[in-house]
């Protein structure tokens, strides 16, 4: 039975939303058991219940006394080469910081290897990354789909000043993938959950159909005009409880546990409405 995982990203998408998402579907409240094979030293973090505009969802933090440390590729390659982790998770979380790496580079004109990450080299973007790796290796989903993604607006400081919302390097990592701006402005959409929607998203649309097994959701750092959260549903593709199949959709493509053949440098491409694809659930799919 093929099984869905939707995220809603009307209010954006980051990494700690994510985490806070996954660990809900899953019915964990601890990351750090999923993360004990990291080789990272001072950090923790934490997993609480929250509210944002009177919805529950899981508020995640990860905590660190690091300084501004600034770790080019080759740091953080080696922190993950170090680490205990499983095939799957390392090779995620290695193509995330060179495609990380490599929109760095062309925002700034630098080749990957010299640049020194500000932001997304620090402990929490680390953590963040791997930790989002392993709890979708955990949840297993066969097909990923989110919805248009809420970029937020205004400006955002960066190291290297105040930018347009969204910053530089996030709008290159979300090249391909649809996008709006709305609410209240703020970033709404940062750098590491940019880089979580290229790893891993297939194709991008209206929630598919499909039995809603559990929902789950992240919650943002604040409160806004929009609900602060992400939405996570996790679906089986399956006949409907009244007996009438569900529209199915191509089942070639799973995620396994081994080599994606850089499926995350894929770009979406529109599917005809006309066509035999279903282009009323999904206006966005990833080539196969």
């Amino acid at each position: 039975m093929k099984r869905i995982l939707y995220l809603n990203c009307f209010a954006g998408i980051s990494g700690d939303m994510t985490l806070g998402a996954l660990l809900e579907l899953l019915g964990e409240r601890d990351l750090r058991p999923f993360l004990k094979g990291l080789a990272l030293e001072g950090w923790d973090v934490t997993a609480e219940r929250g509210i944002r505009s009177g919805i529950a969802g899981l508020d995640v933090k990860v905590l660190s006394d690091e300084g501004h440390v600034h770790r080019g590729l080759t740091d953080i390659l080696a922190v993950i080469e170090k680490s205990d982790l499983s095939p799957f998770v390392a090779e995620k979380a290695e193509r995330a910081f060179r495609l990380l790496a490599e929109a760095e580079g062309a925002v700034h004109g630098r080749s990957p290897e010299k640049i020194h990450f500000h932001e997304v080299g620090a402990v929490d973007a680390i953590v963040d990354i791997v930790g989002a790796c392993v709890l979708m290796e955990a949840l297993a989903p066969d097909e990923i789909v989110a919805s248009p993604v809420n970029v937020g607006s205004g400006t955002v400081r960066c190291a290297h000043g105040e930018f347009p919302v969204p910053a530089p390097a996030t709008l290159k990592l979300l090249e391909g993938v649809p996008v709006y701006g709305s609410g209240d402005p703020m970033e709404r959409t940062t750098p590491t959950g940019a880089i979580l929607l290229r790893l891993f998203v297939d194709r991008y649309g209206l929630m598919p159909s499909g039995v809603v097994v559990k929902s789950g959701y992240g919650l943002g750092d604040r409160d806004s005009d929009l609900p602060n959260l992400l939405q996570a549903v996790l679906l089986e593709d399956a006949a409907s409880p009244c007996g009438v199949p569900l529209p199915c959709r191509d089942h070639r493509h799973s995620h396994s546990h081994t080599s994606d053949g850089g499926k995350g440098s894929r770009e979406p491409r529109p599917v005809d409405p006309h066509g035999d694809d279903d282009g009323a659930e999904a206006s966005f799919q990833r080539e196969e």
